[in-house]
């Protein structure tokens, strides 16, 4: 028998727990998360749901250039060093407002119990 709802609920509070800041990239980042870095890390506190389902919304990024290419977020255990956990290309609108902000609005891990 596969996880039910409920361990995987446990395992993704986990996860959550330990995901605590997201960075942005200019373009694809190396497995380490080092390269192409723009702006600094922004904390975020996600949220899990009952099958297990992690959401992180509304991740409000200052202090890029204006119309600044974003391409890729990755998320970390801390503001600055710590481990990379994950690496998401964004799509959708891929450059940062004229004052310099950028919004990744939802990243969201599934996880499901068949």
């Amino acid at each position: 028998m596969p996880l039910n709802d409920a361990a995987l609920t446990v395992g993704a509070t986990a996860v959550k727990n330990a995901i605590t800041h997201f960075q942005l990239h200019s373009a694809a980042t190396n497995a380490g998360g080092t390269t192409n870095v723009i702006g600094t890390r922004v904390a975020s506190t996600g949220s899990v749901d009952s099958d297990g389902d992690i959401t992180w919304s509304n991740i409000a990024f200052t202090g890029l250039g204006a119309s600044q290419a974003v391409h890729t977020v990755t998320a970390w255990s801390a503001s600055s060093g710590g481990t990379i956990y994950a690496t998401y290309a964004l799509t959708g609108d891929a450059t940062a407002n004229a004052a310099g902000e950028y919004t990744v609005t939802s990243i969201v891990e599934t996880g499901t119990a068949t």
